[in-house]
């Protein structure tokens, strides 16, 4: 039996199970189309203003600025962390990690505990039970031990680290955890020239490798978290070899990779039935340029959460939307699971909405009224423009803002509207009344193990 003939059969139990609906054999023989890809592109600790897609000139993102000129920008786009680790599990269990425990960086020590709660369900083990292939690429940092590894976790296929950093040129002599691998086999002797540029290389062959069957690749680049590694070549181009000069020399690098992606998906015929999202893990970190936000990475501040955020679909989604509304990352499990023909899955109530009916003008309804942050004693709720912070680098009191007329958070409203300050605070308690403590982080005892 060939491949193709064994993922039809595969396909058919699988479209039984997971929508009710029967294929027969001979239909599976022809790529379902109905069955969309699903690529994520998910960028590490870059600025707000530091791509076009935001005016940013000096940082020229065009393969980037691409998706949302051909799909949906989100103006108001989040993810649920403030920080690299808790933001990848909200991501990929479409649920508030703060739910399980995940609330700060797992510690980069090898433990058999520390890790992405293994009583959650994430989206590559969805997709791969309807019949998808399941790819990862680059950045794990949800987990050391086998059983937090990627394809433990519902991946098919890893290339990548498991650390949350590393170098982006080869190492003599890495360690488990910064190793790259191949699936779960180290990589002796890594041969790369560029870390950013190897991911994107790496993925536009499994693109070409997986265009008969149904696929959902999640590429997680390192870039452009330190060190700030570049090639010589985007660095001389630049004429320039500051700090900034680096940070704009890693953008441009990441761009191209995402345009190595994005032309394959291209030349396999692939790019109207294949869904593309860009969005980056948190608000840039120190150094980075977060214009007109306050607040950087680690912070409850619109700097902190608010990034990049932008998809494409074409045929489906309507190009060259702006969507002011606020999303956040959590939407993306059930966005795909839908687009997929999943009802259902075996695992927990989603916190994250299917964007679609929204997107397609099916419902006019916003896709959220309220979203919330935690990260320690750093705290935040947003309820439809209004936005209450807490944030230890600030007073440590309550601070209210009006998103819609003050984007920077500047104006504190707190004063003036006690009775909405005591209302957002008392929805923040009630939604975190259940949480439990912090498997890591935090002072957690555990995170030394």
């Amino acid at each position: 039996m060939n491949r193709l003939t064994l993922f039809a059969a595969v396909a058919c139990i699988y479209s039984l199970a997971f929508t009710g609906k029967f294929i027969s054999a001979a239909e599976a023989e022809t790529p379902d189309r109905s069955m969309p890809n699903f690529v994520i592109l998910f960028s590490d600790d870059a600025g707000y203003h530091e791509f076009s897609l935001h005016g940013a000139h000096r940082f020229p993102t065009p393969r980037i600025d691409s998706i949302a000129r051909h799909g949906v920008m989100f103006t108001n786009g989040y993810v649920s962390g403030t920080v690299c680790s808790p933001s990848r599990a909200g991501l990929l269990t479409g649920r508030y990690q703060n739910r399980f425990g995940h609330e700060f960086n797992i510690p980069p020590v090898y433990s058999e505990t520390n890790g992405l709660s293994l009583d959650e369900t994430l989206l590559p083990a969805v997709l791969k039970s309807a019949g998808y292939r399941t790819i990862a690429l680059g950045k794990w940092h949800l987990g050391y031990a086998p059983q937090f590894h990627p394809m433990s976790r519902g991946f098919t296929d890893y290339y990548g680290f498991l650390q949350g950093s590393r170098s982006y040129f080869p190492l003599e002599k890495p360690n488990r955890l910064n190793q790259l691998l191949r699936d779960r086999k180290p990589v002796r002797p890594e041969k790369f020239e560029y870390m950013t540029d190897e991911l994107a290389d790496a993925a536009a062959k499994y693109i070409a490798d997986s265009k008969d069957q149904p696929f959902f690749m999640y590429v997680a680049f390192n870039a452009i978290h330190t060190p700030n590694h570049v090639l010589q070549k985007d660095l001389d181009a630049l004429g320039d070899d500051t700090q900034d000069a680096k940070h704009r020399a890693m953008t441009i690098a990441l761009d191209r990779a995402v345009g190595v992606i994005l032309d394959e998906i291209e030349k396999q015929g692939l790019t109207d039935n294949t869904m593309v999202v860009f969005l980056n893990d948190n608000g840039g970190a120190q150094g980075h340029d977060n214009t007109p936000l306050r607040g950087q990475k680690g912070s409850t501040w619109e700097g902190g959460v608010r990034v990049p955020f932008a998809m494409q679909w074409p045929g489906v989604l309507p190009e060259g939307k702006v969507v002011d509304q606020p999303v956040i990352a959590l939407d993306i499990f059930p966005t795909m699971m839908h687009a997929a023909g999943i009802s259902q899955t075996s695992g927990k109530p989603l916190d994250g909405v299917d964007l679609t009916p929204f997107l397609t003008g099916q419902t006019k309804a916003p896709p959220h009224q309220t979203l919330y942050w935690k990260s320690g004693a750093n705290w935040a709720i947003r309820d439809g423009d209004l936005k209450l912070v807490v944030s230890k680098g600030g007073s440590g009191q309550p601070q209210l803002y009006d998103l819609q007329k003050d984007q920077s958070e500047q104006t504190d409203l707190a004063a003036q509207y006690p009775q909405k300050v005591e209302q957002l605070s008392a929805m923040y308690r009630e939604w975190k009344k259940d949480f439990p403590t912090p498997t890591w982080g935090g002072g957690n005892a555990k995170s030394k193990k």
